[in-house]
C-alpha cells in the first residue's frame, strides 16, 4: 500500500473512533480518551447549549464509553459527541420512561403512563433545593406532604379551613399569643368565644355552670 492510501486510511479510520473515558478534567472541560492503549487528551465533550443559554452534565466517568469525531481524522482535534451504553453501564432504564439516573443513586425520571414525574434523592440522603423569588404550586385535588415534619420558618396564611389530625385525633400546640377575629370560637360544637352563655348563672358574684 502506498504512503498516500495508507494516510487516507488512517485519516478514515479515525473520522469516528470508540473509546473509553480515561480520565476528565472538569476545570478545562475536557477530558482523556483510551483508544484500545492509545491515549489522546483535552477532548472537549460537545453540550446541548454552549451560549448564552449553556448546559453542564458534570463530565464524564471513568470507563465511559464514547464516540469521538475527529475532523480530517486527526484524534487530537476530535470531540466527545455522546456516549454508549455497555455492561458496566447498562441502559438506564427499559421501558418508554426518561430516565437519568446519577452516580450517587439519584433518580429523576417521567412515567408516561401515569403522568408522574419523580425525582428520587432517598437512596443518596439527597436533598432537593428550589430557589426563587416567588413560588407557586398550582394542584387541581390536593397536595400531599407525606413526612413526619413539616417546618415553615416564616408566617404561614391560611386563606380557608384548617384541619389538625386525623379520625382518632391529633394534638395542636401552640406557643405564645393567640389572636382570633371575626367569627366564633367552638368546642365539641358549644360556643366558647366572647359571645358564649352559661347556665344556671345570676348576675353578681355567683361561680358559672358549664357552657351552653
Amino acid at each position: 500500500m502506498s504512503y498516500a492510501l495508507a494516510q487516507m486510511d488512517r485519516i478514515l479510520a479515525n473520522l469516528i473512533r470508540f473509546g473509553r473515558i480515561h480520565a476528565v478534567d472538569l476545570d478545562a472541560g475536557t477530558a482523556t480518551v483510551d483508544f484500545d492503549g492509545e491515549l489522546v487528551s483535552d477532548l472537549e465533550w460537545a453540550k446541548d447549549r454552549a451560549g448564552e443559554d449553556r448546559s453542564w452534565n458534570g463530565g464524564y466517568s471513568k470507563g465511559e464509553q464514547v464516540v469521538v469525531l475527529s475532523p480530517s481524522g486527526d484524534l487530537s482535534q476530535g470531540v466527545i459527541a455522546f456516549a454508549l451504553s455497555q455492561t458496566t453501564f447498562p441502559n438506564a432504564g427499559t421501558n418508554e420512561n426518561p430516565k437519568h439516573i446519577y452516580a450517587d443513586g439519584t433518580v429523576v425520571e417521567y412515567d408516561k403512563v401515569k403522568h408522574t414525574l419523580l425525582i428520587d434523592a432517598t437512596e443518596s440522603d439527597g436533598h432537593v433545593v428550589i430557589k426563587c423569588d416567588t413560588a407557586k404550586i398550582e394542584s387541581k385535588t390536593s397536595i400531599i406532604l407525606d413526612t413526619p415534619n413539616t417546618i415553615c420558618t416564616g408566617n404561614l396564611s391560611v386563606a380557608n379551613s384548617l384541619s389538625v389530625g386525623a379520625e382518632g385525633g391529633g394534638t395542636a400546640t401552640l406557643k405564645g399569643n393567640v389572636v382570633l377575629s371575626d367569627g366564633t370560637l367552638t368546642h365539641n360544637g358549644k360556643n366558647i368565644g366572647e359571645s358564649h352563655k352559661h347556665d344556671g348563672v345570676q348576675a353578681g358574684d355567683s361561680n358559672t355552670g358549664g357552657v351552653i
